[in-house]
């Protein structure tokens, strides 16, 4: 769907370790209002983490474990969505986790995540699961910001990746881009209600 507004424009660029949110009246149902944190952007793909769609499971709902703390799982996109993923802040203790940049990192040996919690506690990592992850094809994100579907934001502060309140993240993360994101940040899903 092309968009001709030019409200919805910002001048950055996506990155790594960036963050991309999606204009407010985006049809698609995985990407409505949404806080993406990209683990990776390069010639060798795009990819990251819707941040604020939960499901209505939890962890504990798909992986039989009882040395695991039950957790908040996260719709992370419409790739693989019956594989389980996470990020967190601990790169340098869990094995084969990958940097994606501001000092998270995402997923890496699962044993290994498990023998740090066991070892350190739940207090010491942020830590967020997610069903499913969201990707680019080559040229396809660039495709869709200049549509205007999706804004980079790359001022975004990386605790926010592990934020609990979801269900303002979005609203949070678009009034930091400046004055006419606050407006747009504001508007309401059915702009009838209003």
């Amino acid at each position: 769907m092309k968009k001709t507004s030019l409200i919805f424009e910002h001048t950055e660029k996506p990155k790594a370790g960036g963050f991309l949110l999606s204009d407010p009246f985006q049809g698609d149902p995985f990407f409505e209002r949404s806080v993406v944190y990209l683990c990776q952007y390069d010639a060798e793909g795009t990819f990251g983490f819707v941040l604020n769609h939960p499901l209505a499971l939890n962890l504990h709902d798909i992986i039989d474990r009882t040395d695991l703390k039950d957790q908040a799982l996260f719709v992370g996109g419409p790739v693989a969505k019956n594989q389980l993923f996470f990020l967190h802040n601990v790169g340098d203790r869990i094995a084969n986790s990958l940097a994606c940049g501001n000092d998270i990192y995402f997923s890496g040996d699962f044993d290994s995540l498990v023998e740090y919690l066991e070892l350190n506690g739940y207090e010491s990592i942020q830590l967020k699961f997610f069903v499913g992850y969201s990707g680019w094809d080559e040229q396809q994100l660039e495709e869709e910001i200049k549509e205007h579907s999706w804004i980079a934001a790359n001022n975004i502060p990386k605790h926010l990746v592990f934020e609990s309140r979801y269900e303002t993240l979005w609203k949070t993360c678009m009034e930091l881009q400046g004055s006419k994101f606050k407006m747009i940040a504001n508007f309401p899903k059915n702009p009838s209600e209003n």
